[in-house]
């Protein structure tokens, strides 16, 4: 009998593990799935998108990862930003030949403002690509109820009238009733809040279009939205071309 329990306590301390590793393997749902060469040796990978809800109830993926595996049983894995409605695009974004990994997750569920990861897994070596990013844009107010956009400094300034909510304005204290401005305030420039790949042109391949908003005195009142072509040379970002569109 001394030596049977020694064994079966053993045995206990073996199985216990096992039964907390399946339960938290029951909890990862696998979202999609690929194979394509991700590499460029000319070998398919397998990789596939996972992720744990917060709750049964939930559409919130608290942690997202991809795992990927080469024909070779070499293995990667990706830590992803969490939310709702994770994607995976397949875009040779830094022209090489090869495809690239572009990640998009909402962090709301009207999906009304996505993060962004891209990751290039050239020769077997997973390295993150910069997400664009416009540096010079300013908006400011000036007198007469208007705002000075400037996309880029050697570009002619934009001027958007808002007199038409000069009211607004005027009970802010920002500006006197016949128009002078009382504060030099700086317009809120949003982040990014949509980015996606477009197709430049044949013999350039993909690069990527953002759109991000100018507001004024709040998130509801929007002046107007930037629209900028990106693509990606020399290893950052460079700007094509932006585009003002009024909200009017």
């Amino acid at each position: 009998m001394r030596t049977i329990l020694p064994f079966l306590t053993c045995l206990l301390f073996l199985i216990i593990p096992q039964i907390s590793i399946k339960a938290e393997n029951e909890n990862v749902s696998l979202i999609n799935s690929y194979e394509e060469d991700l590499t460029g040796d000319g070998f398919h990978e397998q990789f596939t998108l996972r992720g744990i809800l917060l709750s049964d109830e939930s559409n919130f993926y608290r942690d997202i990862w991809l795992d990927i595996t080469s024909p070779f049983s070499k293995q990667w894995k990706i830590s992803l930003e969490s939310g709702y409605n994770p994607k995976l695009k397949l875009i040779d974004l830094n022209h090489d030949n090869t495809f690239d990994l572009f990640y998009e997750v909402a962090k709301n569920e009207e999906s009304t403002h996505s993060i962004y990861q891209l990751y290039t897994v050239k020769n077997g070596i997973i390295k993150q690509l910069p997400i664009p990013k416009h540096n010079h844009i300013q908006a400011r107010l000036l007198d007469d109820f208007k705002v000075e956009i400037t996309l880029n400094p050697n570009m002619k300034p934009i001027i958007k009238d808002i007199s038409d909510d000069m009211i607004k304005y005027i009970d802010q204290n920002l500006y006197e009733e016949d128009g002078k401005l009382l504060e030099d305030k700086r317009i809120k420039i949003t982040p990014i809040t949509l980015l996606e790949p477009v197709l430049i042109s044949e013999s350039k391949g993909y690069g990527l279009k953002s759109n991000q908003y100018i507001k004024g005195l709040d998130e509801k009142d929007i002046l107007g939205e930037i629209e900028t072509l990106w693509y990606f040379q020399k290893d950052d970002w460079i700007i094509l071309k932006s585009e003002w569109r009024d909200s009017d």
